[in-house]
């Protein structure tokens, strides 16, 4: 009880320093989602993989001494002991659910920003960047690859929210609802290439973020060909 009334206090705080400030032309142009920089941060992170359920791949997340996060382990295509599995080899970590105060689900609201934005460094093989929204399916994940361009080396990754795909169980939903935008829970990534050995994916943020001319799926400015933005990622690499 006492952490549910301090967690709301904190809100309150947080929520009137917001209205203060507030610039109701100029909306906040980005918003940390995840951050690591110590192992203090690792606290609000869980990992998982096949292993979970008898299968023999690994998960783990650890602090490099630069302060960024690794995400690494070892990929095993053996199947469990458990005859109803018929596939395995893959792992995974994602924020903490969020905890609820007086004011607040403790979630965060996408809809306020165009992109999603990643620094990460990954090898060569096939990420997802997985995001769970307020659904009543508990399986239900919006998904994106992780598109690399530079393995082995520090790069920028942009990925429009428009452009995530709604699966359940690692298989493509049908009807592809919207997300709940408003009600965003957690943020995580993923491997299931199922591609027998080691893996290794190094990052040091996950942030939401507008460009000058967007505020969430609005332009800020009238639309022309001109005004159109495109990721620049030699500048966001410098930047962001």
């Amino acid at each position: 009880m006492f952490k549910y009334l301090e967690r709301s206090a904190n809100a309150i705080k947080e929520t009137s320093v917001k209205v203060y400030k507030a610039d109701f032309l100029n909306r906040q142009t980005e918003h940390v989602v995840a951050s690591v920089t110590s192992k203090n941060d690792l606290r609000g992170w869980i990992k998982g993989s096949d292993k979970d359920i008898g299968g023999f791949s690994s998960a783990w997340l650890d602090v490099t001494r630069s302060g960024h996060a690794r995400f690494h382990g070892y990929i095993s295509q053996l199947l469990p002991e458990d005859k109803r599995f018929k596939r395995s080899g893959y792992a995974m970590v994602r924020t903490h659910s969020p905890k609820s105060n007086i004011i607040s689900s403790g979630c965060w609201d996408s809809s306020l920003y165009r992109y999603l934005a990643l620094r990460v460094k990954a090898d060569k093989r096939k990420y997802f960047v997985n995001l769970k929204s307020d659904t009543l399916i508990s399986t239900d994940i919006y998904q994106h690859l992780l598109p690399i361009r530079t393995p082995g080396k520090w790069e920028t990754v942009v990925i429009p929210f428009n452009m995530f795909t709604l699966t359940s169980n690692g298989v493509i939903v049908a009807s592809q609802p919207s997300m709940a935008s408003t009600k965003m829970e957690t943020v995580g990534l993923s491997l299931s290439d199922r591609k027998e050995g080691p893996f290794s994916l190094e990052f040091a943020w996950i942030k939401a973020f507008n460009s000058e001319r967007t505020f969430g799926e609005c332009m800020r400015l009238p639309y022309t060909a001109a005004l159109t933005w495109r990721t620049d990622f030699a500048k966001l690499d410098k930047e962001l």
